[in-house]
């Protein structure tokens, strides 16, 4: 059928050649062939191009442009039918070229698309998002859309509304919240002359975002006394009691001490009255006073370590 094709229809395809960038060598191939008015070779060539795995979705869409515009070539409304409704599910906004496209390809695309969006439908679909934004996709394939507003109702005001740019089709958005109140939102998609065409939540079922709880502040519980002594206390007392101990010992021996002395004095009653037992007595005297000096420090150490102890 090539040759027999209209002019214009085999222009259109030439077209799309030029301006089509390289995917892979099939899709190569396909365009030369395409190039040569051999558009049932250049239909084989794409279906193997279009299950090239790594093929992303700017050159898929290529593929299925150029497949649909061969196969209405071919005379194959069904086969180009279902290419152009892949593309458009692909890529619902995807448009052809007024000026430069053949009016049978542009019937066959635009059957194609009243029958995937009927009455020139809008929809926003909404995508997951992280905690604390909302994300959602317009799909607008006949371009009704002139603004996409996020209406916002804090408490029990007055719908306040706030404009929503639009990237690649794509919103994304901070969640309305407020620190004390609860509030409502709702997302639409208005046309020029300010008519919903879609919306996500409304003003009787909207979404609801509620106000942030406050934080509970609690006074510490009181803790209980610990029945049980430290160790530093109990090493704290047996010193103390050690240091009262040793000063107590100490005093006694000094007193001792200090009677065997006055008593080896005394020359009149024994043991002063004989030499040897008077040097006895005041040795005796002696080892018990150089005794009692010994507990002495000892008990001074023991209280000071007992303090430390007490105070750690």
């Amino acid at each position: 059928m090539g040759c027999a094709q209209p002019l214009v229809l085999v222009l259109n395809v030439m077209l799309t050649l030029a301006l089509a960038q390289a995917a892979n060598p099939y899709l190569d191939e396909a365009r030369q062939l395409a190039r040569e008015l051999k558009f049932s070779d250049a239909i084989g060539r794409l279906r193997v191009a279009r299950q090239v795995a790594d093929l992303d979705k700017t050159q898929r869409i290529e593929v299925l442009e150029l497949l649909a515009k061969c196969h209405v070539a071919e005379g194959n409304k069904p086969e180009a039918e279902g290419a152009f409704s892949e593309l458009l599910s692909l890529e619902p906004e995807h448009e052809l070229d007024r000026e430069s496209t053949s009016p049978k390809i542009l019937t066959v695309f635009d059957d194609v698309k009243r029958q995937l969006f009927p009455e020139q439908r809008v929809t926003l679909v909404e995508e997951a998002a992280p905690p604390g934004r909302f994300r959602a996709r317009l799909v607008d394939p006949f371009k009704r859309v002139s603004a996409v507003l996020l209406m916002v109702r804090t408490g029990e005001g007055p719908w306040a509304e706030n404009p929503v740019p639009l990237e690649g089709h794509r919103l994304d958005v901070p969640t309305p919240l407020a620190p004390t109140l609860t509030v409502s939102w709702y997302l639409q998609a208005t046309d020029a002359a300010g008519a919903m065409l879609a919306t996500i939540g409304s003003p009787e079922a909207p979404r609801v975002t509620e106000a942030a709880p406050r934080p509970i502040i609690t006074s510490p519980t009181p803790r209980a006394p610990d029945e049980t002594l430290a160790p530093t206390k109990v090493a704290s007392a047996v010193t103390a009691a050690v240091a009262l101990i040793a000063v107590g010992v100490g005093t006694g021996l000094q007193l001792n001490a200090q009677g065997l002395e006055r008593a080896a004095r005394d020359r009149s009653r024994p043991p002063g009255d004989w030499a040897d037992t008077a040097r006895a007595t005041h040795a005796e005297a002696v080892t018990q006073a150089q005794w009692s000096i010994g507990l002495f420090a000892a008990g001074g150490v023991a209280a000071l370590s007992a303090t430390v102890l007490f105070a750690w």
